[in-house]
């Protein structure tokens, strides 16, 4: 369909003087839209946007007419990661044509553990037990239809991944654990972990999307999926990408699945339905929430607030740690917090430091006997692969990010630390003294879990809370399609990954069940295609549980 300018700019005005970013066609606003509250207040977005969300994405509002190429698919993706490598292998499986574009020029994926349910190995009363308990630690913010969505068919998805890696030579540490709940309630939740680390997510879909190329599929990488195609009736039909030669038109005859990450770099958005993020550094890159606003302008809209952040550190010593309540300082060596509170989190009370420049960075303190104290599953010894530049191959760590000290005296572990020496040691008077009494007279911390810091050698991981992704984005229904103002899904227009949906839905993402983010990411893109494909959210070869069992066993 061609669109001209007087169609474009229908129920609008032409933004003027700015290289504008989004990708709107006719047909998808509504007719009330209100004017923008940004700073070029004679436009009008979307609701819920405004003109600043678009200054720093690839998405263009002016229609593009003019192309150098065009291509015709069954199923176009737009984005190669967690959700968007399994929508091509799946299409592909489903004996679909598909293009891939990325923005990035390589495969972008992230996290290590996904999981998901195996029903084969759970009864229907577990599986609803199992989602209740999925509420209580939202906030009874669950999404029903996503956590519906994860729960059928995460396991499936899960057996299928472990095949999908056999193929290419990358298996996954797998994994399966039971739960019972009430006599004779039970549910079974299997796990791929595709580490250690440095290994993660990143290999295996790198390794998939090569191998889906080898049949097939086409990726189109540095080349941003800039504005969506829309027919007259609303329904999506393409998308156009953007290379450094033109442009190029994808048409879709089946679906545009987009998986293009979540909005935690576009700062517009992140002011006004992420404020607690605002002043976290963010862990990734060039998340500018180009397939929300695509979906927005196609007539999709952002889910309500709360959105759910992942704000971990994982990574300066060891995630088992994590728990343990150790004494945690500020940037000036002072308590403050009560240190009973999970990792997920540490950045609710991290936000009140208003003079911190960067409020992600503390300090938690500890001895040498911590894992006999703590009960902790972690030695001195395999702690050691956290300390910089200590071992020259240190195992299943990232080197960049590893934060982990020690030292003979708390003078000197200030100095590792970059603290103020007296300061670090008043607070460790302190502590101590609220341990030999049973009361913490400063926040109160319970007195079993107040343990001494009184043998040397001294330690102290220097954590770094960042945001690793906002789990929200457009709204979708349980096949993962694209719903409009009036909640009837748009035509061709399918979302997955950190960008669509909201699974959690509240302040933090929890981690009731390791893998949920991951595994709900890969469900989400293998059974959008399916449904894109057959109408339906039945693979036409599912995975074999049969074959599955070995995994396990091994």
């Amino acid at each position: 369909m061609a669109i001209n300018r007087r169609q474009f700019l229908k129920g609008t005005v032409a933004i003027g003087g700015v290289t504008a970013l989004g990708g709107l066609l006719s047909g998808c606003q509504p007719a009330d839209q209100p004017a923008s509250t940004g700073s070029s207040a004679d436009a009008s977005f979307p609701k819920g946007t405004v003109a600043e969300d678009f200054e720093n994405s690839v998405v263009e509002l002016e229609p593009i007419t003019e192309f150098i190429e065009e291509k015709t698919y069954d199923i176009v993706v737009v984005g190669a990661g967690t959700a968007g490598v399994p929508a091509v292998c799946t299409a592909l499986e489903e004996g679909a044509t598909v293009a891939c574009l990325q923005k990035e020029s390589i495969v972008v994926a992230h996290g290590n553990g996904s999981s998901g349910p195996i029903l084969e190995e759970s009864n229907d009363i577990g599986k609803l037990q199992y989602k209740q308990e999925w509420r209580k630690t939202g906030g009874y913010r669950m999404n029903p239809d996503l956590l519906d969505l994860y729960v059928e068919h995460a396991g499936e998805m899960i057996m299928w991944m472990m095949g999908k890696a056999d193929e290419v030579g990358l298996p996954p540490q797998a994994s399966k654990a039971r739960t019972d709940f009430d006599e004779g309630s039970y549910i079974t939740v299997a796990s791929n972990f595709f580490g250690p680390k440095p290994i993660n997510n990143q290999d295996i879909m790198t390794k998939l999307a090569e191998a889906a190329a080898a049949d097939g599929a086409e990726f189109f990488y540095s080349t941003p999926a800039v504005q969506l195609i829309q027919a007259d009736d609303g329904s999506v039909t393409g998308v156009i990408g953007k290379t450094n030669d033109g442009y190029i038109k994808f048409n879709a005859s089946k679906a545009v699945i987009v998986a293009a990450g979540d909005y935690q770099n576009n700062e517009s958005l992140v002011e006004r339905y992420s404020p607690d993020v605002v002043r976290f550094q963010r862990k990734q890159a060039n998340k500018t929430a180009d397939g929300i606003l695509m979906n927005m302008l196609a007539g999709g809209r952002m889910v309500p607030v709360n959105h759910a952040k992942t704000m971990h550190d994982m990574d300066a010593g060891p995630m088992m740690l994590t728990g343990v309540p150790f004494m945690a300082l500020n940037n000036q060596g002072k308590r403050f917090m009560n240190e009973d509170i999970p990792m997920e989190s540490w950045d609710l009370s991290l936000q009140w430091d208003a003079d911190a420049e960067d409020p992600g960075r503390f300090f938690r303190i500890f001895d040498n006997d911590f894992a006999t104290k703590y009960n902790a599953k972690v030695t001195p010894e395999s702690l050691e692969n956290y300390i910089p530049g200590l071992k020259d191959n240190p195992e299943g760590v990232y080197t960049s990010l590893i934060d982990t000290h020690r030292a003979d005296s708390l003078d000197e572990l200030a100095q590792e630390l970059g603290l103020p020496a007296d300061a670090l040691k008043e607070s460790v008077a302190n502590w101590n003294a609220f341990c030999e009494n049973g009361v913490d007279e400063e926040f109160g911390l319970a007195k079993d879990k107040l343990r001494p810091i009184d043998t040397p050698p001294y330690w102290g991981i220097r954590q770094w809370i960042r945001c690793s992704a906002i789990n929200a984005g457009v709204v979708i229904d349980g096949c993962c399609r694209v719903l409009d103002q009036n909640n009837e899904p748009i035509p061709g227009l399918y979302s997955v990954g950190s960008g669509a949906g909201n699974v959690c839905g509240g302040l933090e993402w929890n981690l009731y069940q390791g893998g949920l983010c991951c595994g709900s990411y890969m469900t989400m893109g293998r059974y959008a295609a399916i449904h894109a494909l057959t109408g339906d959210m039945k693979p036409s070869n599912p995975a074999s549980y049969d074959e599955a069992k070995g995994h396990w066993a091994s």
